[in-house]
């Protein structure tokens, strides 16, 4: 289901919940019964409630068209903070990598210019050879986390999800024992704090 590219430092929101799945629920284990959508659905609200504990997500923009010749000027998510790394099919040969500049004067082909003054901001891309159009695609770090199976968040913070997840359903069980909350809420607590520690001082760049 996901199809954002996942570097060693990002796992995808589709994977924490397929290993999820096979890790905490079934016969024996914590969550002795849980439907996909059931998890699916708390997997989201964690990721929600992580958008205001500046954990970082992935996302892919493109490909998108570039004609040679053509301004090539598109307008950035929203949610954009830095890019990762952008590519470019030309002629429908191998994505090539492409190189941020600094000017937009400093533009050739093989490049980008990403105008950080602009509202929008913008991305612009070199003019690039070739008579077919050419597929740009910028990865780039997000700011908000959304509901999108597709984000990739930092494997740094893999484990706190699963806990959050742990603790959100079973909270909504009325059968659970309490201590067994209050200790999977202090787990969720460190954890998180743990990953925020760590991703402070992580360059994904």
């Amino acid at each position: 289901m996901a199809n954002t590219p996942i570097s060693n430092a990002f796992i995808s929101v589709n994977d924490i919940v397929n290993n999820f799945i096979i890790s905490y629920t079934g016969p024996g284990k914590i969550i002795p019964d849980s439907k996909r959508t059931e998890v699916i659905f708390h997997a989201r609200r964690c990721l929600q409630e992580f958008a205001y504990e500046t954990i970082k997500s992935q996302f892919t923009q493109g490909p998108t068209v570039v004609t040679a010749g053509a301004g090539n000027e598109i307008d950035l998510p929203t949610d954009f903070v830095a890019v990762i790394g952008a590519t470019m099919v030309i002629n429908g040969a191998t994505a090539i990598p492409l190189t941020e500049v600094s000017k937009l004067a400093d533009l050739v082909a093989g490049t980008f210019f990403i105008d950080y003054v602009a509202k929008p901001k913008t991305i612009v891309y070199g003019d690039s050879s070739g008579a077919a159009p050419n597929g740009a695609t910028l990865t780039y770090l997000s700011n908000a986390l959304t509901t999108d199976e597709s984000a990739a968040i930092p494997k740094l913070a893999e484990e706190a999800m699963y806990v959050c997840m742990v603790y959100a359903i079973l909270s909504n069980r009325g059968n659970t024992d309490l201590n067994t909350l209050q200790r999977l809420l202090i787990e969720k607590t460190d954890k998180l704090e743990r990953a925020k520690s760590r991703l402070v001082f992580t360059n994904f760049s």
